[in-house]
């Protein structure tokens, strides 16, 4: 069997440079992202969490549906972690959406041109396109705040069972007939 070399043809988007094109064409770098979730069972203590999410998307251990494992509330410290948990990936997840949204919108604006369009509203098109991830990432720290004002709330309206309380002393004169 012979092998034979066929050059790529020319794409859609204009990636494969054509005879006669003088444009050019960005070949800079564009990280793909990916949020990936560990979530450790807590060993000793009130209440510990499912296995979670092991990198890659798959569930471990109970089968739970939720990323941060099935959401156990049996004592004060399981609500702060769950907060804390909360806080902490929609946290890195802003981050993540806030860059990603940046990458897209100079990935964009290099991109090869409608016909008749200009370079003002070519970057005009791509900044609507960022500001959609952007107003993603808004949203993800506006989670984590909510998390945070969540167990503040909580300790809130239920500081009072959260302080230890003291014991009475037994009484001296026991019930005597």
């Amino acid at each position: 069997m012979a092998n034979t070399s066929v050059p790529p043809k020319t794409g859609a988007n204009g990636s494969q440079a054509k005879g006669t094109n003088k444009t050019k064409h960005f070949t800079g770098f564009a990280p793909s992202f990916g949020l990936n979730v560990n979530v450790q069972a807590n060993g000793g203590g009130g209440g510990g969490r499912g296995q979670g999410v092991i990198a890659g998307g798959q569930q471990g251990g109970g089968g739970s549906h939720f990323i941060l494992g099935e959401p156990e509330f049996n004592s004060a410290e399981d609500v702060r972690n769950y907060c804390n948990q909360v806080r902490a990936i929609t946290l890195q997840m802003a981050i993540e959406l806030a860059m990603a949204s940046k990458i897209l919108e100079a990935r964009l604006a290099q991109a090869q041109t409608l016909p008749g369009d200009n370079v003002v509203q070519a970057r005009m098109r791509a900044r609507k396109v960022g500001r959609k991830i952007k107003k993603a990432a808004d949203g993800a720290t506006a989670s984590a705040k909510s998390a945070v004002a969540a167990y503040g709330a909580f300790t809130r309206e239920y500081a009072d069972l959260m302080r230890p309380r003291p014991q009475r002393a037994s009484t001296t004169n026991p019930f005597k007939f």
